[in-house]
């Protein structure tokens, strides 16, 4: 989850606008792999559905 906020700080340090949206994208793939490793956890039953 560090790698989201990392990539948006990132992109906001950048000098346009087209790389900064970048970023965004890259930091919105790593919210997606975030999501999907809770997934993956809940229905392994590492976690409990109230945790997600």
């Amino acid at each position: 989850m560090v790698s989201i906020s990392s990539n948006i700080a990132e992109g906001a340090g950048r000098k346009g606008t087209k790389e900064f949206c970048h970023f965004l994208s890259i930091a919105y793939g790593s919210a997606c792999e975030v999501e999907t490793q809770l997934i993956i956890s809940k229905n392994l039953e590492f976690i409990q559905k109230k945790s997600v």
